[in-house]
């Protein structure tokens, strides 16, 4: 838990990454521990998506239906000379891959993944009124 602590440390040093996330509506209703856990972790999403500005959170809503985003998570990450590459994670490993037509093709589906989900400000009002019913 503290190195998941310490990673977070890189969101608010001088230049900080743009981290931009987007989860789904179920993730925030799902319990995972107790009540009192789950307020507390969407109240601190709450409070690194209104406090850093390089920190975008984004939730797809249950309205949504079926989408793109359905297929299971991925990161696009692009690395200090440019270049992205897909980090795609499954149950048993994790695997990057750098072929140019896989990075486009899942940089589509991210944007389709965002053009589901509430805006940041949106989003921020869900996560803070879903954690009320956490208590």
């Amino acid at each position: 838990m503290a190195t998941r602590l310490d990673r977070q440390g890189v969101l608010t040093r001088d230049r900080p990454p743009l981290l931009s996330v987007v989860i789904d509506e179920y993730v925030l209703r799902r319990r995972i521990s107790g009540p009192e856990v789950m307020r507390e972790q969407l109240l601190h999403l709450v409070k690194l998506g209104s406090a850093l500005p390089r920190v975008r959170i984004q939730v797809v809503p249950l309205s949504a239906g079926a989408y793109a985003g359905l297929g299971g998570p991925f990161v696009i990450a692009t690395l200090p000379g440019g270049e992205d590459v897909v980090y795609v994670e499954g149950q048993l490993h994790g695997q990057v891959i750098d072929r140019a037509d896989y990075v486009r093709q899942m940089v589509e589906v991210w944007e389709s993944i965002r053009g589901e989900a509430l805006s940041q400000q949106q989003s921020l009002d869900l996560m803070a009124e879903v954690a009320e019913t956490w208590t």
